[in-house]
């Protein structure tokens, strides 16, 4: 557990020096769209090739399915925790908060968590299951399940909206991945790919922390109790849910791990946007994600401590 809190120790730094650089407006808002922008059209995109297809051996044994069936997994786990509960409450933020309990952090977080846990080795292979499994997540929180959560009478899905340049990049280093054509693709074109990727994980902590230094404290009292209930669901349920399943059919690995992690990230930082452009109520998602985020500095070193203990997993 020591190792995980200090990896998330590390992590939280890097946050808040992005807090404070927004907080101080060294960052602008124009600033900040910007490398929202940048790391997901440009350096996510080119960390997903080029660790694809530089441990194009790992990803050609790891079947992609398995990957999207657990992103489909834990997106409907959540659903239905946050539809049940939601549906016994009167308020108006029901469908914000069943997406507070769908949608979790699951890129920007855990991959660096990766970055300061894994030795090198284990670390790649990790980040191999992160961008397999964003393949079916991203899938989910930018399209299908973003609206299916959020949708209105008389909205239509638009299959374009499945194609952003994260999931491209994935179909892309796959293509040369099953076809074998890795080899073909020169080193000399791969390693700036690389070098311009790996500042995705710096750069997605400072976003993180300019997005919870963005949420306006006033009126946070008024709603803590309905986003209190979506975190107890996000940040206890939902990990203690998928522990038990673990446990009972006694999956000790790498992949375990990956699971009992995911299914403790808080709430997505980028839900306000989505919350905004399916016409949902931004500042109540933003509330509950500063929430959540906040307490899973503590709750995911629980949960990710206690797997280690009670499967004997080590690394």
């Amino acid at each position: 557990m020591e190792i995980v809190s200090i990896a998330v120790i590390k992590l939280s730094l890097i946050a808040f020096l992005g807090f404070c650089l927004y907080r101080r407006s060294v960052l602008s808002e124009q600033a900040l769209k910007f490398l929202s922008f940048f790391i997901v059209n440009v350096t996510m995109p080119f960390l997903i090739f080029s660790s694809l297809v530089s441990n194009s051996t790992i990803v050609a044994t790891r079947p992609i399915w398995i990957f999207v069936l657990i992103s489909v997994v834990i997106f409907g786990v959540g659903y239905l925790l946050g539809l049940a509960v939601s549906l016994r409450r009167s308020h108006e933020f029901k469908k914000e908060f069943i997406g507070m309990v769908s949608f979790q952090n699951g890129g920007y977080l855990p991959m660096n968590i990766a970055f300061f846990l894994f030795p090198a080795g284990i670390r790649e292979e990790f980040l191999v299951y992160i961008f397999l499994y964003l393949f079916g997540f991203n899938i989910i929180f930018w399209s299908v399940g973003s609206f299916f959560v959020f949708k209105n009478k008389g909205d239509r899905f638009k299959l374009r909206s499945i194609f952003t340049p994260p999931i491209l990049s994935t179909i892309l280093a796959l293509l040369f991945v099953y076809t074998n054509t890795v080899n073909f693709l020169p080193g000399i074109l791969l390693d700036p790919l690389r070098m311009v990727g790996e500042t995705s994980f710096v750069f997605s902590a400072i976003i993180l922390g300019c997005w919870l230094a963005k949420i306006k404290p006033k009126g946070i009292f008024s709603k803590l109790f309905i986003a209190s209930e979506a975190g107890i669901l996000k940040l206890f349920i939902m990990p203690a849910i998928f522990l038990s399943v673990l446990l009972g059919f006694n999956i000790s690995s790498l992949l375990g791990m990956f699971v009992i992690l995911q299914a403790s990230m808080p709430s997505a930082v980028s839900l306000p946007i989505i919350a905004d452009l399916r016409g949902g109520d931004s500042e109540f998602a933003s509330q509950g994600v500063f929430l959540t985020n906040i307490a899973s500095m503590i709750t995911i070193p629980l949960w990710v401590g206690l797997y280690l203990k009670l499967t004997g997993f080590s690394f």
